[in-house]
């Protein structure tokens, strides 16, 4: 069985880089000891030839521009810059990925850099724009570094502003933090707000979204994921220190406590793919026991909790520690080291009794720094989940290991959607939601079972063969086809009755009956543990909240991707400038679109004869292509009837100029929600497309008629975009404009790729909810 002992070389994991100092500052240099070792052939230098492999002795060529203007690759500044063509910016992006693993910090310093922020809240006052804010701090003596990678907010209509800039060396940062924090900085009786891009707990979860989107003109999704993944997962040195010594304290205070005690840290911090710039560390405490040892009998437990610190004279043993009941072992071990004061004026320490219980360790600075300490005891099994996540990801065989960015991505999307806390005291959440980042991991291979139809993971093999190779190219392709199909796979996924367990849906009864699990809003099963909802204590508000992000994301990327285009491979999205960090501020990109998507549907007043007349206008998606497809919409999905006073030819043509009268009977737009999860529940083997079609087919003619419209359908001169002209003859235009709104605005949306691939006129072959049920 694996025991990784803990060595703080492998925390630190210096590079030896040294930044160019013929800069305008001298405090780029690495400071550390790696520097003054001889044997450093396999490391790259900037500026020097390293002996490795090609890509890294390619890649050394650009090291040198690229640690000392960081900004260069991540402010608006794209990677063709440093390349001359496409393989040269594959292989600057494959030195960028296996970058990732080693010396990120001193790689891509960015501690010279800083966010500015105010809120403009009297719009009829001068506005503060980034070429304002930039002439102020000169004025006031800060110095600043290139101002050509300078980023700012893209939009200066919200009362939310913000400005990136890169200052001309680490001190000055500090300088104008530290000044903004004590003294404080107005302009024009607006309050200007500045912190590190980079701060104490890694990069804050809005300075992460802002600083992706003031890049996103610059790059394609695959090196924006490199990019994100670059910013979540920098931290720096001084937190490392921090964590190294409080690492020191506390394997040394369990040495006293616990008999030949082993340390060994596990979960996202000990990493390589999973660990970012605030993971906590988590340790299991167990203890070794030396060759020809003698095993002592166990002291009654009685005994040591009437007088914990009595083991501080004769620590526990290693049968003490297998024998007794972890909580009170960890009980017994919080009373010790809280009456400890080297430990109590250093951390707040805290007794968590969950089914695995833990002593939680948090540093105590003044500078808001978030170190925490998770000791569990005896915890194989948490070694071994966190192990099976490292393999999961480790296994993918896809260039670049994809899946690796991947999971990072979904679990940093629940933090900037309010479904994760944050590391930062504003970033915590209330109330809690109660998922965490394992549910969300969890939730990723379930997925990728379920779409390669296949099992990857055996729980009970040995280490390293309990997860099969698969290859994240080959099932998805790229980043956006892996987090589209994500979304709509969880979409039409029944939480309310399904139950996840390893690769199956089965229903939450079912596994209650089977392992005595309680039905939760969140039913999931550990593959390490099929006896253990790890979604238990997951809330129903929780849920509901999930739900509806999911919803808004599928809604963002068919806005994106409202077309497709047929290639030798087939039918793929067309990208009309989606970006993923869009995303990362789910709720309000989505809001965002549909205030933009309003204007598509338009009404107009005319008076008549004495009479007001009320006419729409609706542009219609690039799917609907003919008269026929637009008819077929307005009668099977909206149930619109051919009116009885139609005079036109028999024929239906929507083209011609008098159009086609309908008679509106039915609400068949509202109250659909119900209806389609009463028929998901029974049909579970129909596609969401059927689901919608059949659902409009379920509802009745009226006997009191809504409204009476005329609709024409028409091309916009001198452009490709197709128009529905409808006429109110009768009944409210509201109910109609509500009615052309869920048509195009969600049915045809929610269906795009379906409808796009196979035709609206594939809609007429769906069996019809009466034919069904006969």
């Amino acid at each position: 069985m694996r025991r990784a002992r803990v060595h703080f070389g492998s925390i630190r994991q210096r590079r030896g880089f040294v930044y160019d100092t013929d800069s305008e500052s001298d405090d780029y240099e690495c400071m550390d000891d790696s520097k003054d070792e001889k044997d450093n052939t396999n490391t790259p230098v900037p500026g020097k030839r390293g002996v490795g492999e090609d890509d890294e002795e390619y890649a050394a060529d650009y090291i040198d521009e690229y640690n000392n203007e960081f900004e260069g690759y991540l402010l608006n500044q794209d990677v063709a810059d440093y390349a001359e063509n496409d393989e040269d910016k594959r292989k600057f992006i494959s030195y960028v990925n296996m970058s990732l693993d080693t010396g990120l910090t001193e790689n891509y310093d960015c501690r010279h850099v800083v966010v500015a922020r105010w809120t403009q809240i009297d719009q009829t006052a001068a506005l503060i724009n980034a070429k304002a804010i930039v002439n102020f701090f000169e004025t006031v003596g800060y110095r600043l570094g290139q101002k050509n990678r300078i980023g700012f907010s893209l939009s200066s209509n919200g009362p939310e502003q913000y400005i990136i800039l890169p200052m001309i060396s680490v001190d000055e940062a500090k300088r104008i933090c530290n000044d903004s924090e004590t003294k404080g900085f107005g302009l024009n009786s607006t309050i200007i707000h500045i912190n590190p891009l980079i701060g104490v707990n890694g990069i804050r979860l809005q300075d992460g979204n802002d600083f992706l989107r003031v890049s996103q003109e610059c790059f394609n999704n695959s090196e924006m994921m490199d990019l994100f993944v670059i910013s979540v997962r920098l931290e720096l040195p001084e937190r490392l220190k921090v964590i190294e010594n409080g690492l020191n304290l506390i394997k040394r205070g369990i040495s006293e406590l616990v008999d030949n005690a082993s340390c060994e840290t596990f979960g996202s911090f000990s990493s390589k793919v999973r660990r970012t710039g605030f993971s906590d560390i988590d340790i299991n405490v167990e203890s070794v026991r030396k060759p020809g040892q003698q095993m002592p009998s166990p002291r009654p437990l009685k005994q040591i909790l009437a007088y914990p610190k009595c083991i501080t004279d004769h620590p526990l043993t290693k049968a003490e520690l297998e024998s007794y009941p972890q909580e009170e072992t960890v009980k017994i071990l919080f009373h010790c080291f809280n009456d400890n004061p080297v430990f109590k004026n250093k951390f707040r320490i805290r007794f968590v009794p969950a089914r695995t219980p833990i002593l939680i360790f948090n540093t105590i600075t003044n500078d808001g720094m978030n170190v925490s300490y998770d000791i569990s005891i005896c915890n194989q099994r948490g070694v071994d989940k966190a192990d099976l996540l490292d393999e999961f990801i480790i296994k993918d065989r896809s260039e670049d290991n994809k899946m690796k960015n991947a999971m990072l991505f979904i679990v940093h999307w629940a933090r900037t959607n309010k479904l994760l806390p944050g590391a930062y005291s504003d970033e915590k959440l209330e109330p809690k939601t109660n998922l965490n980042s394992y549910i969300f991991n969890q939730l990723i291979i379930h997925f990728v079972q379920a779409a390669a139809d296949k099992i990857f993971i055996h729980p009970q093999a040995r280490l390293g063969a309990r997860v099969d190779d698969y290859n994240f190219d080959t099932l998805f392709g790229d980043y956006v086809k892996f987090l589209s199909d994500f979304f709509k796979y969880y979409a039409s996924f029944d939480f309310t009755t399904k139950a996840i367990y390893g690769k199956q849906a089965m229903q939450k009864t079912t596994l209650a009956n089977v392992h005595g699990a309680k039905v939760t809003p969140l039913m999931m099963m550990d593959p390490m543990d099929c006896t253990h909802n790890i979604s238990a204590k997951v809330t129903e508000e929780a849920m509901k909240q999930l739900n509806g992000l999911i919803r808004n994301t599928l809604f963002i990327v068919s806005h994106y991707f409202s077309q497709l285009f047929c290639t030798s491979a087939g039918f793929q999205l067309k990208q009309k400038q989606f970006r993923l960090n869009l995303l990362l501020e789910t709720n309000e990109t989505a809001v965002a679109i549909m205030k933009n998507r309003e204007s598509k549907i338009s009404v107009t007043a005319k008076m008549l004869a004495g009479t007001e007349k009320h006419y729409m206008s609706v542009q219609l998606p690039d799917v609907i292509e003919t008269s026929n497809d637009l008819m077929l919409l307005l009668t099977r999905i909206l149930r619109f009837d051919v009116s009885p006073n139609y005079q036109g030819p028999s024929v239906y043509d929507l083209y011609n100029t008098g159009g086609v009268v309908f008679c509106v009977q039915s609400k068949s737009w509202i109250g659909r929600r119900k209806k389609k999860h009463q028929m998901k529940s029974a049909r579970s083997d129909l596609t969401p497309l059927q689901l919608d079609v059949i659902c409009s087919d379920t509802y009745q003619y009226e006997d009191q008629m809504v409204a009476e419209i005329r609709v024409v359908m028409g091309n916009a001169p001198k452009t490709t975009w197709k128009f529905a002209y409808i006429e109110m003859m009768h009944g409210q235009v509201s109910d109609v404009r509500d009615a052309m709104h869920y048509l195009m605005d969600q049915f045809v949306f929610n269906n795009i790729e379906e409808l796009s691939h196979n035709g609206i006129q594939s809609i007429a072959k769906i069996p019809t909810a009466e034919s069904m049920e006969s």
